[in-house]
């Protein structure tokens, strides 16, 4: 796979400029990954993850046998081959701006349609004036019968003096005010959670056209 995008990197984002998260975040959990195959009766599934920072759960997947593939804002991890980019940059992972339009295709140059799509800890970074590209994006890469899980941190968070969550809402605002704008939201199922602290876990679905 890979991505066809005018803008493989988030030059204008704080995570950019300020790569606190990225140069941290290797994010994974193998139980959520279990319950993922369960949850669609063990096939091989195709898997998209925004934010991917250092790309462990992508990784995970792969191995699994499952197509799967991270997309980061920030080259940082390029720059200095941090976590899984040394071995897998442009194989699995690729840079990239979610917020800016892009389209996900195959060897065949078809486009991609995923069966689970996540983003863990990433659209509270997500300015308001972008959720219609950035949700937009997701939307563009899913069919009725795809999963959006992402879990959302409804705090404040501003390191060095760079506002890094852009977007500051309680669950109810993110559920019932903006999230149902572009899905069917539910609470996720699962009992395994990729990231924990204050951060709430979604499972979202695409809304049925009429």
């Amino acid at each position: 796979m890979k991505i066809i995008t005018n803008y493989p990197v988030a030059y204008e984002s704080e995570d950019h400029i300020f790569p606190w998260g990225t140069m941290r975040d290797n994010t994974t959990d193998l139980g959520f990954i279990s319950e993922v195959e369960n949850y669609f009766f063990a096939k091989k599934i195709k898997t998209l993850d925004i934010g991917c920072a250092g790309g462990q759960i992508t990784i995970d997947f792969k191995s699994r046998g499952h197509i799967a593939i991270g997309i980061e804002g920030s080259d940082h991890n390029v720059k200095h081959q941090r976590g899984n980019w040394a071995k897998f940059h442009n194989l699995n992972l690729f840079t990239c701006d979610a917020t800016k339009p892009y389209i996900i295709i195959d060897e065949t140059n078809n486009h991609v349609i995923f069966d689970l799509i996540t983003s863990w800890d990433v659209v509270e970074h997500i300015n308001q004036k972008d959720f219609d590209c950035f949700f937009g994006n997701i939307l563009n890469h899913m069919n009725e019968n795809s999963i959006f899980c992402c879990s959302i941190a409804p705090t404040t968070d501003i390191v060095e003096g760079h506002v890094l969550h852009q977007s500051v809402f309680d669950k109810k605002t993110w559920m019932e005010n903006i999230l149902s704008k572009y899905f069917i939201v539910n609470e996720l199922p699962f009992q395994n959670k990729v990231r924990y602290g204050d951060s709430f876990h979604l499972l979202l679905k695409k809304k049925q056209e009429l």
